[in-house]
């Protein structure tokens, strides 16, 4: 009916036959994009704002990450109804040439192809985050699925853009790929690497999101914040950002120190060189006075303490070796069910070092710090009290003090 109207116009206007086909057609065109202009202003002033609206009651949980992919969806959806109402009136618009609708109608398909491909891959962001907010499970990799299966989705819509471009069937597309296959493995080596890591990582549970990994190789020294299909970001204790291939968590060694996180302690091991020119065998009036002391009286009242002393030669290291048992032993915030021993190591020529090992039940790495300070720092300043010095290197000022 309009081309006919269109005819009778152009005839009106006393153009030439030749004209006439060309004017109609402009018309049409003139037509379909004011159709198009509408109805993609309808769809900015009204259907964007009610999906978000209906986006927003289906999921609940509001929060600033899936806003902005309920935003996106939206946006992308809204761009459909243009292109489905020009798909539906072309018949009628553009009946006068087999070829104008034939491109007017791969376009069409190209424009629903390439904002359905869009929309698909903002709703699976938005599923992943919003399942990512409410299971809070740090086990499961939402953020690399979510991307591997945009990567599929904008694979699929490729070639389906493609071979409606060359008006070619998608399997036949997808035959002649064949000869393609090492140039595809190559643009997607990452996306590949990063595939087969992600589910290595999953199924051994070698990384969690929230874990505190050390990997030195990276400069990465902090807590995993994102687990994607190809990198892995970690936010260090500088709060600066490091990104990692999630293959270099299959390929490369690192530190997780999620076990020590859900034990009952963080260990302590660090040791204290003794002089050695300071050890010696403990003579009985020092015992004396040492047992004298209101502050060692509970000490010296233990079982094992008091056999140590019935033998007559008795070391001021091995007593102070026993005092640091026992000290540990009564402190609150050391964890007593799990190994706690004081030994001796390999002297060497810096001294006879003295080795702590035990576990903090405080495993806040600033409660932790504060716990093995306090110890330290008191058994540094008792040691004089058992006639024992730490081993120091000789400053060059000490020399100059000597000299003079």
């Amino acid at each position: 009916m309009l081309t006919d109207s269109l005819s009778l116009v152009a005839e009106q206007l006393n153009l030439p036959e030749a004209w006439q086909p060309v004017f109609i057609l402009g018309c049409n065109l003139l037509v379909a994009l004011l159709i198009v202009a509408s109805c993609f202003m309808l769809s900015r002033a009204w259907l964007k704002p009610l999906l978000a609206k209906v986006l927003d009651k289906l999921d609940g949980h509001l929060t600033v990450e899936t806003a902005t992919e309920r935003h996106t969806l939206a946006s992308h959806m809204a761009h459909l109804l243009p292109a489905l109402v020009l798909q539906a009136m072309s018949p009628l618009l553009f009946n006068q040439s087999e070829h104008v609708s034939a491109t007017i109608a791969v376009l069409v398909w190209l424009y629903l192809y390439l904002f359905i491909g869009l929309a698909l891959a903002a709703a699976i962001s938005l599923i992943a985050k919003s399942y990512a907010h409410l299971a809070k499970d740090p086990t499961i990799p939402y953020q690399g699925i979510a991307q591997l299966l945009k990567l599929l989705t904008f694979i699929v819509f490729s070639i389906l853009i493609i071979s409606t471009a060359l008006g070619k069937s998608p399997a036949l597309l997808l035959s002649g790929l064949g000869a393609l296959t090492a140039v595809l493995l190559l643009v997607f080596k990452d996306a590949i690497l990063g595939f087969v890591a992600s589910i290595q990582i999953a199924v051994n549970n070698m990384v969690n999101v929230g874990d505190w990994i050390e990997m030195p190789k990276y400069g990465a020294d902090g807590a995993v914040v994102e687990i994607a299909l190809t990198t892995v970001k970690v936010r260090n204790w500088d709060n600066t950002i490091t990104t990692i291939p999630t293959y270099a968590l299959i390929s490369d060694s690192f530190k997780n120190w999620r076990g020590m996180q859900q034990s009952g302690g963080r260990r302590i091991k660090r040791a204290i060189n003794i002089d050695i020119n300071t050890i010696r065998f403990i003579k009985a009036d020092e015992l004396s006075k040492l047992q004298q002391r209101p502050w060692l009286q509970a000490f010296f009242a233990q079982q094992e303490v008091i056999e140590l002393l019935s033998n007559d030669d008795t070391t001021n290291i091995a007593l102070f070796r026993y005092y640091v048992r026992w000290v540990l032993q009564q402190h609150p915030s050391i964890n007593q069910s799990m190994t706690l021993m004081v030994r001796q190591l390999q002297s060497t020529e810096v001294g006879l070092p003295v080795e702590i090992y035990c576990f903090s039940a405080d495993k806040v790495w600033l409660n932790y710090e504060n716990i093995q300070a306090d110890i330290f720092d008191k058994l540094f300043a008792i040691l004089p009290v058992f006639d024992l010095a730490a081993f120091q290197r000789i400053s060059s000022r000490q020399e100059l003090s000597n000299k003079s």
